[in-house]
């Protein structure tokens, strides 16, 4: 019976275990934490979004100019969603993600621990991977421990403190890591209106620029916070803020255009109301002295029927584009995910077996892949995991 090490207790980790076990292998994790699982309770805000029913190439994000895709054409959703209904998750589907019905992270660890458990799999955890090395036909961790074929489901840096130990050992074995970077994270600003309106969330549509360039735009909540912009639009376009100098508009208004903000203002305008209660039931008090300072027409104790065209037009203007220049992203302690890793140049997408060392699986976020939030990111490593597991189990 061959003897297989998993390094690293995650999703990846967890569901590879499983498959492996099921078919008949010895199976060994080892986890540097001292409890499995603990990124997945943090995923969809406690919730788990285990998947999403539209997964589409555009959603993923790599260095990799090949289809990144073949994992997930093979192990999509309706083998993800089977596998979780045959270990107990009921799975709950709001718009295209998909959630555990008892809409609780720990309810998908917890099954996936029982079934650990009801295989007899074996973990060992505080286990601090430092060495991997192949020593004939075995491979040998840390010295001590041997094993026929290794799976490297170890993640990637989101979530917790910069440890690069096992990219190291990667590169050591012949693999290129593609520069790692932080993503779906708060995204930086020195703007004085962050730290004024810090708190604050408003319903928006968020455009990022690269040199005057529109890269990307999404709709949904931006969080004001001391130091920058954060909320799910904002981590949408991280990615973009954590590898380019760019700046951020903000459209306070995104139903309306132009001409029909204007049109609004002048309707509004009534004898002896001042520029700071002209926007009061429309937007929030303290955004709308934002718009009133960053559109410079004067002080806010203004009468709003001295205002002219040009003033209100400037208004307008700032409403549909509040800018803020972003000088990149918080640290990996606070993002979602990792951009960069192993690159897919130097792994079987078919198999997910290293084209370095053989035996070597490589799986989850510890490669040169990222996706959306919405799921994207836990069905890569359920994809690719259950790839691994399930080629090994044809060996």
């Amino acid at each position: 019976m061959s003897k297989i090490i998993i390094v690293g207790a995650g999703a990846s980790g967890l569901v590879s275990a499983i498959i492996l076990a099921r078919a008949g292998f010895d199976v060994t994790i080892l986890e540097k934490q001292s409890r499995v699982g603990s990124k997945i309770l943090a995923t969809g805000n406690g919730r788990c979004n285990l998947t999403n029913t539209h997964l589409t190439l555009d959603k993923y994000h790599s260095s990799y100019k090949g289809n990144l895709f073949i994992p997930i054409e093979k192990y999509g959703v309706e083998p993800t969603l089977e596998f979780f209904k045959d270990i107990g998750i009921v799975p709950l589907i709001e718009d295209t993600k998909v959630y555990p019905f008892s809409e609780q992270a720990s309810s998908v660890l917890d099954v996936l621990r029982i079934e650990i458990d009801r295989l007899n799999v074996n973990i060992i955890t505080d286990f601090y991977v430092t060495d991997i090395s192949r020593q004939h036909s075995k491979f040998v961790i840390n010295k001590e421990i041997e094993a026929d074929k290794v799976i490297i489901a170890t993640g990637g840096l989101a979530g917790v403190k910069e440890d690069t130990k096992i990219y190291d050992i990667l590169a050591h074995l012949g693999h290129t890591i593609i520069p790692l970077k932080p993503t779906l994270v708060h995204v930086k600003s020195k703007s004085e209106y962050c730290k004024m309106l810090q708190g604050i969330r408003v319903k928006v549509q968020a455009r990022i620029y690269v040199a005057n360039k529109l890269i990307r735009t999404e709709a949904g909540e931006v969080l004001f916070t001391e130091d920058g912009l954060s909320g799910p639009a904002i981590f949408q376009l991280s990615r973009i803020a954590s590898l380019n100098k760019c700046y951020i508009t903000l459209d306070l208004c995104p139903t309306l255009n132009i001409e029909e903000i204007i049109n609004t203002i002048f309707l509004r305008i009534r004898d002896n109301i001042s520029l700071e209660e002209l926007f009061i039931g429309w937007l929030n008090k303290k955004v709308a002295i934002a718009v009133i300072k960053v559109a410079n027409i004067g002080k806010l104790s203004r009468l709003a029927h001295d205002l002219e065209y040009e003033d209100v037009l400037a208004l307008a203007n700032t409403m549909k584009s509040f800018r803020f220049d972003i000088n990149g992203t918080r640290p990996f302690k606070f993002a979602q995910a990792t951009i960069g890793g192993v690159s897919l140049n130097d792994v079987n997408l078919n198999t997910m077996e290293s084209k370095k060392v053989k035996e070597l699986y490589i799986v989850g976020e510890v490669l040169d892949v990222d996706g959306d939030c919405g799921g994207y990111n836990l069905q890569w490593a359920w994809s690719t995991s259950m790839l691994a597991a399930n080629n090994i189990g044809k060996l």
